[in-house]
């Protein structure tokens, strides 16, 4: 069910700061009429909460994502699979939209940074390959593993990032580097091996001294760090006992795993979609689902820090990895010269000076950081203003590559969330379904959903409780 929603546009303006009313409020007024809210759209069914159910979430937690029966009901409404239609996702995370559109009959393609999440999309992939007696075998075969064997060869051990040194007990560190060994030693399968190194990723966290919390890890206060507070995560596991806790529970799920299709092409392409999508034909996609990071200062690259290192990843790379995500944090330096280097390269200069015009002149994109820029003392990180810039200056390169992708017909479904600094709500959705009105889109629909999203406690104790969009965008290339 849809219904109008222009009460609670006028309560959105006010929140928007006064200094910027004006060009917001003519942005406001330019698409209220394509912000609906649906009903049938939840917060459940957007994020990862849904997924809990279903086996391979229970195998691998992961909350920075939407659920696949959001995108099978986007493949509901849009997609016509006789058709050999082809899905991307430019930010494919773990594959959820990769994965169900396969399982629906569609051509999907996925462009994806990070080396854990690239590690859980093959790993999900090799488990539609296995069944219940091949589990099976794999844990008969680490039955005969000593764990607890002290003279394994240093180079089997955690190759430890700074942010996450001390992170395990010296008998876990052990356990861990025996497992390595035999991930090496062993003539296992590639689908086997990339499903066993899922399941040490999936377990990291449970087997060490930390825990997610936010955009960082918290330390328990029996690490061997020097801490302030005196944090306690609850039980602290052995790595062998989670190892085979997490096997049996995969060997239990295995068989309810949708199998492969091989009639089904599927493509994963490694790396930043800034210059992958330049790799992708035009007018070769036909729908585009997917989720990019929010612009709320949330680090993967912290957040994930044990599984990244144990996929290799080293101090210089991780680095690396910051600076190539999309600019999300305060930390994120300018790509201007980058991508322009990208477009130079490819003859398409004039292109990438008309999509940094569009950036660098849009009216009410300019007004917010400017009330940004003229209160900077008083948020809580000076590099805010720079940060919120860089993203939508990145996500107008992304749009504008989707549409070139884009068959004439073709959707884009966005799901991304308005985000709220010194009390203004940025308009996040409105300004980026503008850089689609540039970049050849329309749009055809802005779901609002019936709750949104309340600001940070820290905020909220500075400005009171505002309840900020959850957006779904759906554009269209006419």
């Amino acid at each position: 069910m849809l219904y109008s929603t222009e009460d609670i546009l006028e309560a959105d303006l006010k929140i928007i700061h006064q200094k910027s009313l004006s060009k917001c409020d003519e942005l406001t007024h330019a698409y209220k009429g394509k912000l609906q809210v649906n009903t049938t759209l939840n917060r459940s069914l957007i994020s990862f909460q849904a997924n809990k159910a279903e086996p391979f979430y229970r195998w691998f937690k992961y909350k920075e994502g939407f659920s696949t029966n959001f995108v099978k009901h986007v493949l509901s409404l849009f997609g016509r699979p006789n058709e050999k239609q082809v899905v991307l996702d430019p930010f494919s995370g773990i594959g959820t939209t990769l994965t169900t559109s396969n399982d629906a009959g569609f051509d999907a393609i996925g462009i994806e940074l990070l080396p854990h999440a690239i590690l859980a999309i093959n790993a999900r992939i090799a488990s539609k390959k296995l069944n219940k007696a091949d589990i099976e075998s794999l844990i008969g075969l680490l039955t005969n593993v000593n764990f607890s064997d002290s003279s394994v060869d240093r180079s089997f051990f955690f190759k430890h990032l700074t942010i996450t040194k001390g992170a395990f007990s010296d008998e876990t560190e052990v356990s861990i580097a025996n497992f390595r060994r035999f991930l090496f030693d062993q003539s296992l399968s590639d689908d086997l091996k990339s499903l066993l190194s899922l399941v040490a990723i999936s377990i990291l966290e449970d087997v060490s001294f930390t825990r997610k919390d936010g955009q960082y890890l918290r330390w328990d206060f029996r690490s061997s760090r020097i801490l302030k507070s005196k944090f306690s995560k609850g039980t602290i596991f052995g790595f062998r006992e989670k190892l085979f806790e997490k096997l049996e529970q995969i060997k239990d799920d295995i068989d309810y795993q949708p199998k492969l299709k091989n009639k089904n092409k599927f493509q994963l392409i490694a790396g930043s979609c800034l210059n992958k999508l330049q790799d992708i034909n035009s007018n070769s996609v036909n729908l585009v689902i997917t989720s990019p990071p929010y612009c709320n200062r949330y680090d993967y690259t912290r957040t994930y820090a044990l599984e990244l290192a144990f996929t290799g990843v080293d101090n210089e790379t991780i680095k690396d990895l910051r600076q190539t995500l999309l600019s999300a944090t305060v930390e994120n330096k300018s790509k201007f010269s980058e991508l322009e280097l990208i477009y130079k390269s490819k003859n398409k200069l004039k292109e990438f000076e008309r999509i940094a015009e569009i950036h660098r002149t849009h009216p009410a994109l300019n007004e917010i950081l400017a009330n940004l820029n003229s209160s900077r003392d008083s948020l809580n990180n000076t590099n805010i203003p720079v940060m919120i810039s860089n993203y939508f200056f990145e996500m107008n390169f992304v749009i504008n590559e989707l549409s070139r992708t884009l068959k004439k017909g073709g959707k884009v479904i966005m799901v991304n969330d308005n985000v709220q600094y010194n009390g203004s709500e940025i308009p996040v959705d409105l300004i980026l379904s503008d850089f689609a009105r540039e970049a050849g889109l329309t749009t055809e629909v802005i779901w609002l959903l019936e709750r949104g999203k309340g600001n940070s406690s820290q905020q909220m104790g500075i400005h009171g409780r505002n309840e900020i969009r959850k957006c779904v965008y759906v554009w269209n290339k006419n």
